[in-house]
């Protein structure tokens, strides 16, 4: 039974697809609920290692999304947003840590092993990074409908 759980957002299909399996979860335990969006960052033009400031348009359309997002869900939740700067998995870890989560919740944009490689993959940082449970949620697909699970009365065996 988690008690504070965080939730990766960033408006992606793959964040709406942990948000929800959050809020599920959630739900059923009576559990508090956290969305983290990281605020972008940008560095000064032509200032090689100068320190990342964050760009207050990208960091207002963050917060507005964010809280849209919250608002939408069921009012009986315990839930709120959070926005942060920094690079996302830093942003999460650090989050879950001030709350004490005991469950973060991330989506996933299923890039496959050799695009995240090159890209990276945020859900990977979390999972290396992480002091809580993970659970990472891929986004539903026509090859790959989400799944109804019953946690209430699962599977025999």
């Amino acid at each position: 039974m988690y008690r504070n759980i965080v939730v990766a957002y960033d408006g992606s299909d793959g964040a709406k697809a942990a948000l929800g399996k959050a809020v599920e979860i959630a739900a059923k335990d009576g559990a508090a609920l956290t969305v983290v969006e990281s605020v972008p960052e940008q560095l000064p033009a032509l200032v090689p290692g100068a320190p990342r400031s964050t760009d207050p348009n990208k960091a207002a359309e963050t917060r507005k999304e964010l809280r849209e997002a919250v608002e939408a869900l069921d009012p009986s939740l315990q839930a709120s947003p959070w926005a942060v700067g920094g690079p996302p998995a830093k942003a999460i870890h650090a989050v879950a840590e001030d709350i004490e989560a005991d469950l973060i919740v991330t989506g996933s944009r299923g890039r496959g092993p050799i695009r995240s490689a090159v890209l990276g993959s945020v859900s990977t940082e979390i999972l290396q990074g992480a002091s809580c449970d993970v659970l990472v949620v891929h986004p539903p697909s026509a090859e790959h409908p989400p799944a109804s699970v019953d946690l209430e009365h699962p599977p025999p065996g």
